[in-house]
């Protein structure tokens, strides 16, 4: 679940202390405030919350404001309790756990410069499953929402579950996973797709964070469907296709916010 604060048109203040508010379980993030360039927000934990190992594609500085808890950063431990800062590089492996409530800031800069694409290997591996995602796509988004459901309870306010309930939003994933294998090699194909994926999930509040949890859910819903077809090499390329893809998306539902603003500002 998340709200936002601002966004930056004037100068602000707040105090952190009151934005601060716990969920039963899980995770509370705040947008705090955002501009063309960066977001600052303010995660709220539950006590014994764990959110597993993922990366972003931007860097990120984390400074803890109450509690305490553990970050892994690149395989190293690192004990998080008030006035402890944190920068993670991009693209940098962690996972955080709270021992008790926990609250922390986490800085975002600006978007890395877009990478050409996925290599020639990964394309051609991705393309060679889309036979099999049309086969068994639904199943599979099914499984990853069941997944990401029990791991992150958080993010079910952002979901209509009443198409959870009758299926149609796992077939219209499935349908744009499917879509997404047959043509990553020409997303021009799927602008109209994307463009509208990106304006559902502007509404919705969808935030850059989030799509490591939904990578991570859709991963395992693969290597749980497919099972030994989900090779290594399979689950290498979609790992890098879902990162290329999760960019596209962040950087277009960037544009949509910020043309939104300007929409309200006139």
């Amino acid at each position: 679940m998340n709200s936002t604060s601002e966004t930056v048109n004037n100068s602000f203040a707040t105090t952190l202390q009151d934005l601060i508010e716990y969920p039963s379980s899980g995770i509370l993030s705040k947008v705090v405030v955002k501009d063309n360039n960066s977001q600052y927000s303010l995660l709220c934990l539950a006590a014994g919350t764990k959110i597993d190992e993922h990366t972003s594609t931007r860097n990120a500085l984390v400074t803890v404001v109450e509690g305490t808890g553990n970050l892994n950063l690149e395989g190293k431990d690192i004990a998080l309790a008030p006035g402890v800062i944190v920068f993670m590089a991009a693209n940098a492996p962690h996972a955080v756990t709270a021992k008790e409530n926990l609250a922390f800031t986490l800085a975002l800069s600006e978007h890395l410069p877009a990478k050409k694409g996925v290599s020639q290997q990964t394309i051609d591996i991705v393309k060679s499953t889309a036979p099999v995602l049309k086969e068994h796509g639904q199943k599979i988004t099914t499984r990853m929402y069941e997944i990401m459901f029990h791991a992150y309870p958080e993010v079910k306010s952002q979901f209509d579950m009443s198409a959870q309930t009758n299926g149609t939003q796992p077939a219209r994933l499935a349908n744009a996973v499917y879509s997404y294998a047959a043509h990553i090699d020409d997303l021009e194909r799927l602008r109209s797709m994307v463009d509208k994926i990106a304006h559902r999930h502007v509404q919705t509040h969808v935030l850059p964070e989030q799509y490591p949890i939904v990578g991570e859910c859709l991963l395992k819903a693969i290597k749980d469907v497919l099972g030994d077809a989900a090779t290594a090499e399979v689950m290498t390329a979609w790992t890098e296709a879902y990162q290329a893809l999760a960019e596209v998306f962040i950087n277009r539902e960037q544009e949509i916010y910020q043309t939104t603003k300007v929409a309200d500002q006139n």
